[in-house]
């Protein structure tokens, strides 16, 4: 589980950098980041302090920002677009699903931005597929937006918990006027979470962090029995003499039986509570499972697999099984029944085991190639390259994909050793 300590609100960029300072590799979100068609932009990560708090700050430079960080440089990786840059909610949505990211992260992103579009649009009086995007669609938003979800993702996270928010006070001055903290669409995207105002008066939640909350929230509330493993501090651009202007994440687990708290972990495993959803198909065609596995991994399960079965009256059909995570089954179910031709479910809890998960990126002469390493009581069981990267290198270079994967195995082993 992650708790967002939003004491001095959220950004995009505070987000990410609280990521990184988790353990997300920035090589791993670069390599990420380039599977979005957008071009014209560089990304840095740095090490600040904030009111006497140790903090990591990540920054999106457009191409011909020559400024250098203010404090201690790491790492710069180049890329991206120009100042000014804009368009509608439904270009950025098809940007995120026509590229390379995974299921996972792409359902993510899109979440993020549909919450944006709607709420833009509620406030404007629009449809949110004709929202333009400029300070919250800009290239630097694209990329917090997206880099959160391909952080989320990496780390493995599959349950959000929110404190209450400080939104901070005053008022702000924006493309369409004058308006007080937070703003408009800022306060529509914080339904359902307890705000407050404190210690400062200016604006502390950004549009895209007020969004990052409402995709992915899955309660707002404060701790209890919290056992807590990691904690990462992400810097916010603006500094205040007595006040750390920061982001706190907390990575860890709540007392088993505690009512939403659905994973336990030991030092070797991770246990969870999931929900299995099967049913049994006689009468669809069969080409169309392809279709109804990539809808539903692209809404959220955790896994999708098709058995072959004997019905009723000797017929020959299909066990459709999907494992879903808690929070996620209605959705799942309904997409289900919108795709197949089932008219019933079988729905039961169950408990799903997983080694320890990372995510490791290894350079080849042909590209950066992502492996999979999973470990027990901190030894490596297994690592694999990440089938997607090293298809589109295949392709891409005209290399067997055999020898994609040998190369990156053997860049992870020099790595390793």
């Amino acid at each position: 589980m992650l708790y967002f300590d939003c004491f001095s609100g959220i950004s995009g960029d505070m987000t990410i950098g609280a990521l990184l300072d988790l353990g997300l590799e920035l090589g791993y979100l670069q390599a990420e980041l380039q599977k979005l068609p957008l071009t014209g932009y560089r990304t840095e990560a740095s090490r600040v302090v904030r009111a006497n708090i140790s903090a990591m700050k990540f920054d999106v430079r457009l191409d011909g920002d020559t400024t250098p960080p203010l404090e201690g440089h790491i790492h710069a990786h180049g890329k991206h677009h120009s100042a000014g840059y804009h368009c509608k909610a439904a270009d950025i949505l098809s940007m995120i699903r026509t590229s390379g990211l995974n299921a996972n992260t792409r359902r993510m992103a899109e979440a993020i931005f549909t919450k944006l579009a709607i709420s833009e649009g509620r406030v404007h009086c629009i449809p949110p597929e004709e929202v333009e995007f400029h300070e919250i669609g800009a290239v630097d938003s694209i990329v917090d937006t997206v880099g959160t979800a391909i952080g989320m993702d990496a780390l493995g996270i599959d349950r959000f918990v929110c404190s209450s928010i400080n939104v901070g006070g005053g008022f702000i001055h924006c493309q369409h006027g004058v308006y007080p903290v937070p703003a408009p669409a800022t306060a529509d995207l914080l339904r359902g979470a307890s705000i407050y105002s404190k210690h400062v008066s200016t604006e502390l939640v950004t549009p895209t962090g007020a969004a990052i909350l409402a995709a992915l929230v899955d309660e707002f509330r404060s701790l209890n029995d919290f056992s807590v493993d990691r904690v990462g501090y992400g810097a916010g651009t603006k500094q205040f003499q007595d006040f750390p202007n920061c982001l706190r994440l907390m990575i860890g687990t709540e007392a088993q039986g505690r009512p939403g708290a659905g994973k336990v972990r030991s030092e070797s495993e991770d246990m969870d509570q999931i929900i299995v959803i099967e049913a049994n198909i006689d009468d669809m065609a069969p080409q169309n499972f392809a279709y109804v596995s990539e809808r539903l991994l692209d809404s959220g399960a955790l896994d999708v697999s098709t058995t072959p079965i004997q019905m009723k009256k000797g017929r020959p059909g299909c066990m459709l099984q999907v494992l879903s995570p808690m929070n996620r089954a209605e959705v799942l179910s309904r997409v289900i029944f919108e795709e197949t031709t089932t008219i019933g479910l079988r729905q039961y809890a169950a408990k799903r085991i997983a080694l320890e998960r990372e995510l490791i990126s290894v350079e080849t002469r042909f590209g950066t190639v992502t492996m999979k390493v999973s470990r027990q009581n901190g030894a490596v069981v297994s690592c694999s390259p990440e089938y997607e990267d090293c298809a589109r290198i295949a392709r891409e270079r005209n290399v067997p994909l055999k020898e994609i994967q040998a190369l990156a195995m053997e860049a992870y082993r020099m790595r390793e050793s």
